[in-house]
């Protein structure tokens, strides 16, 4: 059986990017491009962080698939 990592609730750009398997600039561009729900980006002490939960479900909106859950 494969363990796998619990999901944090919250993701750095970085994580957001290995989610989608593209760079952290593609991540903005999708953010300006509205193509990420806007929703989604968080300010947590002046770190910019994502909801986790709200790129999954956007994910499985659009009949992605992803590992991570």
């Amino acid at each position: 059986m494969i363990q796998r990592e619990p999901i944090k609730p919250l993701l750095t750009k970085k994580e957001t990017a290995g989610l989608f398997a593209v760079s952290e600039r593609t991540i903005d561009r999708w953010l300006l491009e509205s193509i990420l729900p806007a929703h989604a980006k968080i300010i947590v002490g002046g770190s910019v962080r994502f909801r986790t939960t709200v790129l999954l479900d956007h994910i499985n909106a659009q009949g992605c698939v992803s590992d991570a859950g």
